[in-house]
This record gives structure tokens, C-alpha cells and sequence, in this order.
């Protein structure tokens, strides 16, 4: 080891002296002072001694069996060793408490201080000094302490001040501390200090009063029959140091929290104006540090105990303000508003809220030109404590700005000032916005201004204000840009304190997203090198605001930014690459695909890196590579179709198996991406076929996001159609129905797509409709589409999986179809009906042909249910009208007949109301003459009945089950839908007429009549 000063071997010299047992008295005591020098003088002696084996032995021993100078040498030598903690401990395991503390009994008053001041250092290890606090509870200590206080040494108040120190640190670790403490007579030993005591002493006295009075709430009437409350109060006093201030503050504090006798002792003996001043010294004598904050705090909450809480001194005092006779008096009360303000809590607000409106209005008022600047600078304190509180601020309109308005007003000159306290009152007065109180672009040119030659503190104000105006008025984007602002907010971001660049980051920002011009602007101020530097050297927030920034104002391909962004990707800097990726997401999403494509380019390098990091052992960079990556090819057909998303392809299907649930879920987003055009990329779609297994198991994970992401991939991957034929249905439903009811919007979504496309093709046979019914498809696919509220995608893939599931096969065994739930459950059937109003054609047919299947078993709910839907009746027309399909055509009249069952008048106005019923007429007359003409228009014979309509409540009623038109079913249903309108509206008969129905009609009817008459003698033969 170096030893370039000669510490090392010094220190070995000093030990070894002691060590000898030859070494003479004389010579053990010239070491011990050699190495006391040492230690205090040479900072690398601590580690010296440290390191030294025999060093904390050698002196213990000394301190127990040497002569008393020894001793007093060796206490003082272990005493300085406790500076450093390691050291303080193996002093204490060595064994020293015992023989300081027979030093501390002896005669010797040079003894006694050596003994007390390393029992002090020794002591102070804290609350999580668990070593020494069983040690010193072994030892015996505090009982001793106390016996020594009590009776008193020779050397009075040195010593008194080293052990009541010493006490102060082992109250809040050592074991039996305060029954030790009580059963010495602690207290009483305390009190008699508190009068003769140095300064020193009795604020540790203070301390120990007030710890032990929160300790055993008995101990207060010993103090208070003691008249120790005058002397607290008197200690509160400016004439005193400032931590005996502090403490005797905390002593008040704890004693009016415990004893109801307490305060109205302090209350008489003059105690509140004492408490109030002593609230007020901090900013009154200019006093700082902890103990400033302490008595500030200590007595404003002796106050409040006094009070009856903190809300009814702040009520107090500004309700004093009032009557303030004098300036001065206004400003000490405006002092202590100002403290109280500050510790308000939440505990203050459960016991009683205090309403911040009304105390903004209150220091509002106190702003007077007549009035001296003191209470100006106390009401701007009041003001700032006030939009400081976290519980209290949030109550108020604009207190972010008010915050920053009153920071400002702190550090500006006299005419800024003015300037600000003006928009700081027309914000409190309600006069209008930030922009107004500010003055528009003067304000704006005011803020520029404040952004140079200030302070950090007065350009963290400025640059938050203005951050808040370009977040909330559009006007101020232009004053910003024309008032210079663009120059100085970049040169922010290199120079300006974490704060202010992430502001200044988002104003910028802000201007590129509001105007082109802006944005180029910004560019061209060379904005782009300080936010990349932002980006690798900021704070996690500023990184973020840097990458999105970078977003908005990039708009083209940028060669160098592109590389120094890879760079940073390959770099030690940041350590996070999370928004890095970002940034490179955005700028590759505008860059010409030859560009990418091409080897050696700026563009091509980033997305290889992205793609090679996707290998990382960073598993936050793998997942965050994926994303970004996703991000691209979500945007960029031509890169899906390109070579680039085959090699990507295949590095993120490595993926699929690892551990990290955020690597699994960003990992599948990224395949959802890639297989949007799997249709157009064959290559994609040859090797994406290996995904199938990988993806249905990431579907079926315990983890929502991970069976989420992989469902939307599933979704796309099965736009292949030798994927879907491969895919095994009830292994992606029962999965997809999961997430149909516990995902997002997005992920419920792609759950739909994925079963509608799965489904499409194939025959809807007894498994999967059984599945279908087991996982509660139908009932999720409903309440989806309900909760869609208006989103076209969402509504659109939620009703094509239902109209694929409403061609499921019929009843089989124990087997319902699939779409007989919403029978039994015909509350669930509002929301496909609510879909047809507003949807396009496409999706009114598919609603249309989902929702005709319930009109035989429940008629009347899904009639009231289309009655009751505003728009829905019309739009069912005009699908009868306009469809090819003779699905959608019957489909429309059976439903237009149950709202007729409900709702007759409701389904004639409608028509009516939206010009619609003739052309429906017209329509249905058609449907009926096409029918006769081409038998191949009616539906085939498995869907003949099921689109059909009971013609009475209950099939039976009347005694008709037994007859053929029981059930009304085809085009049959147009002939009543005819009928309904001839019987409540006489226009309608006139049209009818006119539409040649009746021709039609008597068609049908003398065609069905020759059929019955051929039938009825094969009848009689067959029997």
C-alpha cells in the first residue's frame, strides 16, 4: 500500500509503542497524543487505524488499566476514531462503555470531560444503530447518565451539555429508554436544568421534555406543576440560540397536544403572541437552516393545538388582518399566516378543511400601494406558502401559474415587479386567462425577457409560464416565435437547469405542432443537436419530452440525425434506449423506402441496429426495439411488403419463447404489425406460418397484455388462408372470448376480427358452435359492442363475428346454435340494434342479418327494441329498399313487423317522416314479383324458417299451430309487412294499389291454390 506522507507507518509506529509492554508511562501517553494528532489532521488516518487489527484493542485496554493521563489520552483518541460510523462501531464492540463509564465517576474533571465527549461520539449511531443499542442497554448507560445529571460533577455545564447530548442520541434507539428515563427521575432532573443550563444543554433538555411528554402523557402534569411553561416560553424568545428556540418550541408543541391544563396555561401566561412571533422570527430576523424551519413549524403547531386546530388559526389570523392597528402588526400576522400555511397537511384537513378561496381572497386584499413594501413581502410569502401546499392548491383555479407569478415577483426588480403583481391579481380576480392577465403578447415579451441574464431559479419561473401559455392558448405560440423566444429556448436546452430544459423542450415542441412555419423556425435555430443531447443526457422526463419533441419537429429524413441517433443506440449514454427508439420510430416512419433499403445508408444502418438490439440482454431495449419497430411497420405498407420485415420477422420470433411478459407482449405487437400485409408478402407469409402454435400459447398466458397482443396478432396471421384452414377453431376462441371481455378497446377489437375471420369460411358445425357457447362468445361480443360507443372498426368486426355466428348450425341434440343465447337474454340484443342507425351499409346488413334470426322466438322485445331506437326504423327501410340480398330484404320486413307488433303508428310515422314508405312498398311488391318469376330467389331451404315470424303470440293460439301459415316465413313476409301498412295507413293502400300488388297477389294466390288442388288427391292415395 502507498504511503507517500508517511501516515501508515506513523500510525503503526504509535501503536506498536502501546502495545510494548516496556514502554513507559511518559512514552504511552506521547503516542497516544502523536496518534490523536494523526487522526484529527490527516484524513487518511482514519483508514490507517482502521485497517490496523490491534489499534481499537490496544486503546480499550489502555482506557481500562492504564494510569488516569492514559486513560483521559486513550478516551480522547476513541472519541475522535467515532467521526467515522465503521470506526464508531468497533470502538463500541471493543468494550469501552464500561471503563468510560468509571471515568466518567472518577474524581479527575479533565476525566469527566474526556469520558463525556466520547460517550457523546460513541452515541451517535441513530435509530438504526441496533449494535449499539443493545449495548448500551446491557451496559447500563442511561441509568448512570442520569445519576450523574442528578447529582452533578465538578465540571457543571460542559458536562451536563456532553450527557444530556448523550442522552438525546440513545432516546431514540436504546431499549428501556424512557422507563429507564422515568424511573431515575428524569423529568425532575430535567426541569432544574432547564434553569441553569447552558444554551446547548437546554435545547437538548427542550428535546428530551418534548420526546418524553409524547412518550407518557402523565409526565406533563409534573411539568406543568413544575411552572416549566414560563421558562419554555421565555426560551422562545429572540434573545436565545436558535436551536434552544427550536426545541423549546417542540417541548410547547408536544405539552399542548397531551394536556388540555397545558393550553390554557400557555394561553395565560401570554403564550400565543410568544408562539406567533416565534412563527414570524425565521423571516423576521432572517433566520435560516433546520432550526429556523423547526421553530417555525414547532410553534405554529403549538398554536394550532392551543386553537383547536390548524384551519382555526389560519381562520384567526386572517380574520385579524382586518384589524390590524399598524403596518408592522399586519405584516407579523401575514408572517404567521404564511407559516401556517406551510404545514398545513392533511391531518389538519380531516380535523377541519380550511377553504383556500377564501384565503386568497383574504391576502388579495392586503395588496395596497398605500401600504408599506414589508407587508407587500409578507403577503407575497403568505401567497407562496398558499400555492406551495399541495392540499390546499389544488383547490384553486390556475395555482400552477399563481405559483410561479408569486416566484417571479420574489426576484424581480422594482418596475418587473409591478408588471407581475398586476397579472398576478387579475388571475386571482378572475379577469380572465394567464394570456389576459399577462397581457397577451406583452406578458409573453415580459417572460423572453426574464429567460437571459437571470438567475436559474427566476429562468426555471419564466420558462415553466411560459410553457403553460403555449400549453393552453394558441395565440402565444406566435408571440413566443415573434417576440424572439425560439433562440433563447434552445440555447435553454444546452445551459438551463433539468427543470427548464424539459420546459423549454416542451414549448418547442408545442410551436412545432401548431404551425410549419414555426416548426421550421425551430429547426433552423439548430434545435435538433441540444435536443439529441437532451435526449442522451437528461433526466428519464427530459429524455422522454426530447424524443417527443424530436417527433414534431422532424418532418423529413434527416441523414445526420438519423446516425447520431443509431449512435446512441450502440453507445454507454444514454443507459436507457427507450426513447432513443422513439425518436428513430419517428424519423424512419417519413424515410423514402430506398433509403432504407439501401445498404451503407444512414436509414438502413438504424433499422438493421434496431433489429440486431433486438438480441440485446437488456431485456427493457429487446422489448422497447420491438415496440418501435412495430410502430414503423404499423405506418409503412411498403416496408411490410419489403425484405426488411422478412428479417425482422425472423429475429422477433425468436422472441416468442422467452421469459420477460413485456418482451412477449411487445414482441407480438411487433408480428401484429408484419402480418398486416401477409396477404401481399408471401415471403412473410411462409415463414409467419411457424408463428401459429408460439402465438395461440401467448394467447392462453395468465397475463392480459401478453394473450391481448398475441389475439391481434392471431387476427392478422390468419388473413393466410392456409394459416386459417391450418388453425384449430376452439384453441383461438376460447382465448379470443377472454379477451373480448377483459381487454382494451384495441384488444377487443382484433379478438372479434380474429373470430370473425377464423369463422368466414368455414362451416359453423356442432364443436364450434358448442365452444362458442361454452366461452360465452355471443354475450361478449354484444357487451363489446356496446361499449364501442361509435368506434367503426370496433363495431364493425364486433357484428361481423356475430353474423358469422348467427349462421350456425340449428339445434342438434343438447347443441343450441350460437346465436339462440341472445333469445334467452334478449336485454342483449339493444346494442345491435342501436348499431344500425348511424352504421354503414355494409355493417346495417350484417346487424340486420343477425338480429332476423330472433324474430320468431322473441317477437316483441326485438320490436320494442327497434321502435325504441331512434333512426332505427328508417335505416331498416331503406337496407329493404337498396340491399341485393334477399337476406337483408326479408330480414328488414320481418323486423319492420316486429316494431309493427309493438308499435304500429310508431312504424307508419317513421316511414312516413323519413319519405320512405313508398319506395319500401315499391320494394316489397318487387320482392314478391321476382319471387314468382325466379323460385332460385327465394332462400334455400335451411334458411327458409330461420328468418321467420310466429303470426300469433303463441304458437297454438287459435287452434292454428296445425296450419301452414302458423309460421310466416320468405317472401311471405313481405305480403304481411304489405298488409300491416295497408291497415294503418290509407296512403299506403293508395300506393299499394298503384304498385300493382294486387296483381301480384292474386297471382300468388291462384298459383298456391293449383298446388294445393294437385297435392290434395295424391294426399287421399298416399293414405
Amino acid at each position: 500500500m502507498e504511503d507517500p506522507d508517511g501516515t501508515l507507518a506513523s500510525v503503526a509506529q504509535c501503536i506498536e509503542q502501546l502495545r510494548r509492554s516496556s514502554s513507559s508511562v511518559q512514552e504511552k501517553e506521547y503516542a497516544l497524543r502523536q496518534l490523536r494528532e494523526l487522526v484529527e489532521t490527516r484524513e487518511n488516518a482514519f483508514s490507517a487505524v482502521g485497517s490496523h487489527s490491534q489499534a481499537v484493542p490496544v486503546l480499550v485496554s489502555l482506557l481500562r488499566s492504564g494510569s488516569l493521563g492514559v486513560k483521559i489520552q486513550a478516551a480522547t483518541v476513541l472519541g475522535s476514531l467515532c467521526k467515522e460510523n465503521e470506526l464508531r462501531v468497533k470502538v463500541l464492540l471493543g468494550g469501552c462503555i464500561p471503563p468510560l463509564l468509571g471515568l466518567l465517576k472518577s474524581s479527575s474533571e479533565e476525566g469527566q470531560i474526556a469520558a463525556a465527549k466520547t460517550i457523546y461520539a460513541v452515541s451517535q449511531g441513530g435509530a438504526k444503530d441496533h449494535v449499539g443499542s443493545k449495548i448500551f442497554s446491557t451496559e447500563g448507560v442511561v441509568p448512570v447518565l442520569w445519576e450523574l445529571l442528578r447529582n452533578g460533577l465538578k465540571t457543571g455545564k460542559l458536562v451536563d451539555n456532553l450527557l444530556t447530548g448523550a442522552l438525546k442520541n440513545l432516546s431514540s434507539s436504546t431499549e428501556g429508554f424512557w422507563s429507564a428515563t422515568i424511573q431515575a427521575g428524569g423529568v425532575d432532573i430535567l426541569v432544574k436544568l432547564l434553569t441553569t443550563g447552558q444554551s446547548d444543554t437546554q435545547a437538548n433538555i427542550c428535546f428530551l421534555l418534548a420526546c418524553m411528554m409524547m412518550e407518557d402523557e402523565s409526565i406533563c402534569s409534573k411539568v406543568l406543576a413544575a411552572e416549566a411553561t414560563k421558562q419554555l416560553l421565555k426560551l422562545l424568545g429572540p434573545g436565545n440560540e436558535a436551536s434552544v428556540r427550536a426545541e423549546a418550541a417542540g417541548a410547547l408543541k408536544s405539552l399542548s397536544a397531551q394536556c388540555k391544563d397545558a393550553r390554557q396555561e400557555i394561553a395565560k401566561s401570554n403564550g400565543i403572541p410568544a408562539l406567533i412571533n416565534a412563527t414570524i422570527a425565521p423571516s423576521k430576523e432572517f433566520m435560516q437552516g433546520e432550526y429556523a424551519q423547526a421553530l417555525q413549524e414547532h410553534a405554529m403547531c403549538a398554536l394550532a393545538n392551543i386553537s383547536g386546530g390548524l384551519s382555526f388559526v389560519i381562520s384567526s389570523l386572517g380574520q385579524s388582518l382586518e384589524s390590524c392597528s399598524s403596518p408592522a402588526q399586519t405584516a407579523d400576522t401575514l408572517g404567521a399566516l404564511a407559516s401556517a400555511l406551510m404545514i398545513y397537511d392533511s391531518k389538519a384537513e380531516s380535523t377541519r378543511a380550511s377553504d383556500p378561496v377564501v384565503i386568497e381572497q383574504t391576502l388579495v386584499n392586503q395588496f395596497n400601494p398605500h401600504l408599506p413594501y414589508l407587508v407587500q413581502e409578507r403577503t407575497i410569502e403568505a401567497l407562496a406558502s398558499l400555492y406551495g401546499n399541495a392540499i390546499l392548491s389544488v383547490k384553486l383555479t390556475n395555482s400552477e401559474a399563481k405559483r410561479l407569478l408569486v416566484g417571479l415577483i420574489t426576484m424581480a426588480t422594482n418596475e418587473v415587479q409591478d408588471e407581475l403583481v398586476r397579472a398576478l391579481l387579475a388571475l386571482c380576480n378572475n379577469e380572465g386567462s394567464l394570456w389576459r392577465s399577462l397581457q397577451g403578447r406583452e406578458g409573453v415579451q415580459l417572460l423572453i425577457s426574464l429567460l437571459g441574464l437571470s438567475s436559474e431559479q427566476q429562468q426555471e419561473c419564466a420558462v415553466a409560464l411560459l410553457c403553460l401559455l403555449s400549453n393552453e392558448n394558441d395565440e402565444s405560440k406566435w408571440a413566443i416565435t415573434a417576440a424572439g423566444g425560439i433562440p433563447p429556448l434552445v440555447q435553454i436546452l444546452e445551459t438551463g437547469s433539468a427543470k427548464a430544459k424539459e420546459d423549454s423542450a416542451t414549448i418547442l415542441r408545442n410551436l412545432c405542432n401548431h404551425s410549419e412555419d414555426i416548426r421550421a423556425c425551430v429547426e433552423s435555430a439548430d434545435a435538433v443537436p441540444a435536443l439529441l443531447w437532451l435526449l442522451k443526457n437528461g433526466s428519464l422526463n427530459g429524455k422522454e419530452i426530447a424524443a417527443k419533441t424530436l417527433n414534431h419537429l422532424i418532418h423529413k429524413s434527416d441523414t445526420a440525425t438519423i446516425s447520431q441517433l443509431t449512435a446512441l443506440l450502440t453507445s454507454d449514454l444514454p443507459e436507457s434506449k427507450v426513447y432513443v427508439l422513439d425518436a428513430l420510430r419517428s424519423m424512419l416512419s417519413v424515410v423514402h423506402l430506398s433509403d432504407v433499403l439501401r445498404e451503407g445508408s444512414a436509414a438502413n444502418d438504424a433499422i438493421e441496429t434496431m433489429i440486431k438490439i433486438l438480441s440485446s440482454t437488456k431485456e427493457e431495449t429487446q422489448a422497447k426495439s420491438a415496440s418501435a419497430l412495430a410502430g414503423i411497420f404499423e405506418t409503412r405498407k411498403d416496408l411490410r411488403e419489403s425484405s426488411i420485415s422478412v428479417k425482422t420477422l425472423w429475429s422477433v420470433m425468436k422472441l416468442l419463447n422467452v421469459e420477460s411478459e413485456n418482451i412477449l407482449a411487445e414482441s407480438s405487437h411487433c408480428l401484429a404489425s408484419i402480418f398486416l400485409s401477409i396477404k401481399e408478402n408471401r415471403d412473410v407469409a411462409a415463414v409467419a406460418r411457424d408463428a401459429l402454435s408460439p402465438l395461440i400459447a401467448l394467447a392462453n398466458s395468465s397475463t392480459l397484455e401478453v394473450a391481448e397482443q398475441a389475439t391481434c396478432a392471431l387476427a392478422n396471421l390468419i388473413l393466410d388462408g392456409e394459416v386459417s384452414k391450418k388453425a384449430i377453431p376452439n384453441e383461438i376462441i376460447v382465448p379470443a372470448t377472454r379477451v373480448l371481455r377483459e381487454g382494451t378497446i384495441s384488444g377487443k377489437t382484433h379478438a372479434a376480427a380474429v373470430i370473425a375471420r377464423l369463422l368466414h369460411s368455414r362451416r359453423i358445425d356442432n364443436s364450434i358452435t358448442d365452444c362458442v357457447n361454452h366461452a360465452g362468445t355471443v354475450l361478449a361480443l354484444v357487451s363489446f359492442l356496446e361499449s364501442a360507443s361509435g368506434r367503426s372498426a370496433a363495431t364493425s368486426e364486433a357484428l361481423a363475428a356475430l353474423a358469422v355466428l348467427s349462421r350456425s348450425e340449428g339445434a342438434s341434440g343438447h347443441i343450441k346454435p350460437a346465436w339462440a343465447v341472445l333469445a334467452e337474454f334478449p336485454n342483449h340484443i339493444s346494442p345491435i340494434v342501436s348499431s344500425i342507425a348511424d352504421a354503414t351499409p355494409l355493417l346495417q346488413d350484417k346487424a340486420i342479418e343477425i338480429l332476423s334470426r330472433l324474430c320468431r322466438d322473441q317477437p316483441f322485445v326485438l320490436g320494442n327494441a327497434v321502435a325504441s331506437a331512434s333512426g332505427c326504423i328508417p335505416s331498416v327501410a331503406r337496407r329493404a329498399i337498396d340491399s341485393t340480398s334477399p337476406k337483408v330484404k326479408i330480414g328488414g320486413a320481418a323486423l319492420l313487423i316486429c316494431a309493427a307488433k309493438v308499435s304500429h303508428q310508431r312504424v307508419v310515422e317513421d316511414l312516413n317522416q323519413s319519405n320512405s314508405c313508398n319506395h319500401l312498398i315499391q320494394s316489397l311488391v318487387t320482392m314478391l314479383c321476382s319471387a314468382d318469376t325466379s323460385p332460385s330467389g327465394n332462400l334455400v331451404d335451411d334458411d327458409r324458417e330461420v328468418i321467420s315470424i310466429y303470426r300469433h303470440a303463441k304458437e297454438g293460439e287459435s287452434g292454428e299451430s296445425h296450419k301452414a301459415t302458423a309460421v310466416i316465413y320468405d317472401y311471405n313476409l313481405a305480403v304481411w309487412l304489405l298488409s300491416v301498412l295497408a291497415c294503418h295507413d290509407e296512403k299506403s293502400k293508395i300506393v299499394i294499389m298503384e304498385a300493382g300488388a294486387v296483381e301480384v297477389l292474386t297471382n300468388r294466390i291462384s298459383s298456391c291454390y293449383l298446388q294445393y288442388s294437385q297435392v290434395k288427391p295424391l294426399f287421399f292415395l298416399l293414405n
